[in-house]
């Protein structure tokens, strides 16, 4: 069984416009895998509610309770050691959650499903097609 990492847009589109996920990414969402939610992409929906960049019509809380729910996901916290890997990326891509995603995703050794190309610049196993 292998471990998938999801991005936040991911996780958005899952629950509000699943036509927009790859049809490989939805094979992957819908299987037996481990499907792993990262606390960057929780503080990254904070943020970007609160800056009126994202709707998700419903309260943070209750959407990521119901998320984990229904998807059957398993909350991923952030590490010490997570944080330190950020260092040894190169600046490819400049967004710090993106960026602690790839730490996690590489450092823990698991696929990281996104639609967003930036991360092929790192040698993380991003599913999309």
């Amino acid at each position: 069984m292998k471990k998938y990492l999801i991005d936040t847009q991911v996780l958005t589109w899952m629950a509000q416009q699943p036509e927009n996920l790859s049809s490989l990414s939805r094979a992957i969402l819908e299987s037996e895998n481990e499907l792993f939610l990262s606390f960057v992409s929780i503080w990254e929906m904070a943020i970007k509610i609160k800056v009126q960049k994202l709707n998700i019509e419903i309260d943070l809380s209750d959407f990521i309770g119901s998320s984990i729910e229904k998807y059957n996901l398993k909350l991923f916290p952030i590490s010490l050691q997570h944080i330190y890997f950020t260092q040894k990326l190169s600046l490819h891509h400049r967004d710090p959650f993106d960026r602690l995603l790839i730490a996690q995703a590489l450092s823990e050794k698991m696929h990281l499903i996104s639609s967003d190309v930036a991360f092929d610049a790192y040698d993380v196993q991003r599913i999309w097609k």
